[in-house]
């Protein structure tokens, strides 16, 4: 990026930035980052699974769809229950990862769409149920979003949410947390996502809206790289930390390559857990 071009995306709001950013990754994260994520998208639909049969009326929703990668299990899962054909309708704000995920949607079946929109204002109507894998920390109020889902629920309807808690952070050691050291030491304040503590407010928030929290826990899973090279450049050309490119340029995101990679052995796998955090959501009152 030029220097002009670098001004122009920081004079961007956030969500434009990030609708850039994720049309930009989406053909490597639907790569590198579905499978990576994959154990964790997995838990998710797991704990949708129980609810299937005794939903409500209404679509199943699915914000932040990112390349779609939940349509189709979410079809699958409805297929046995009383309604198989069921709206699956994924929401995302990059046109390039709803390119794909509507291409998943096709393959699935005419009940399933995905559709260019903001996740903090979903479809309109009551709905039967919200499943979110890693979307929720990039809104810009992940509390007033989550209430939002809840409050559009149909009484019976439930959502399972997957994030990563941002404020709280998502690993004390590890590549993850190495980044985010780096670009503290680099940018001070600049460099925080999301204010601390945003993670403890969303079960207060989510019973406000008429919601019962049926859990809210931590999950774990492993994710490897080949090299601390490849983490590098999956993470910043298709991962989330692409958007330094685009609100810094890449000479301020790759100035910080050789520092990075040096905190890990060279040419060996990097291999970490991160700490993602699980909150499933009944709309509480009488069908």
């Amino acid at each position: 990026l030029s220097v002009c071009c670098v001004g122009w995306a920081m004079a961007l709001p956030a969500s434009e930035v990030l609708a850039n950013s994720w049309t930009a990754c989406a053909p490597g994260y639907d790569e590198l980052f579905v499978p990576r994520f994959a154990p964790w998208t997995t838990e998710t639909l797991d704990r949708l699974r129980p609810h299937v049969n005794g939903l409500p009326d209404g679509a199943v929703v699915v914000p932040c769809c990112g390349p779609g990668q939940e349509l189709g299990p979410i079809a699958d899962l409805l297929r046995e229950s009383p309604q198989p054909t069921r709206k699956v309708i994924g929401v995302d704000l990059a046109p390039g990862m709803v390119a794909i995920a509507a291409q998943r949607a096709t393959e699935t079946g005419p009940h399933v769409s995905a559709v260019v929109g903001d996740a903090m204002q979903p479809p309109p109507g009551s709905h039967a149920a919200f499943l979110s894998v890693f979307g929720l920390q990039q809104l810009p109020d992940p509390t007033a979003a989550l209430a939002t889902w809840v409050g559009s629920l149909s009484p019976g309807g439930v959502a399972v949410v997957m994030f990563w808690p941002m404020g709280a952070g998502v690993e004390a050691e590890g590549p993850w947390a190495h980044w985010g050291k780096l670009l503290k030491a680099r940018l001070g304040d600049a460099a925080k996502r999301g204010s601390a503590g945003w993670e403890d407010t969303l079960a207060a928030a989510a019973e406000a809206a008429g919601g019962e929290v049926l859990e809210n826990c931590e999950v774990q899973h492993r994710i490897e790289w080949p090299d601390p090279a490849a983490l590098f450049e999956g993470m910043t050309r298709a991962g989330p930390w692409h958007a330094q490119r685009l609100r810094r340029g890449d000479d301020f995101v790759d100035s910080l390559r050789e520092e990075f990679c040096a905190a890990f052995p060279e040419g060996s796998p990097v291999v970490h857990t991160p700490s993602a955090r699980l909150i499933v959501v009944k709309r509480l009152g009488t069908k």
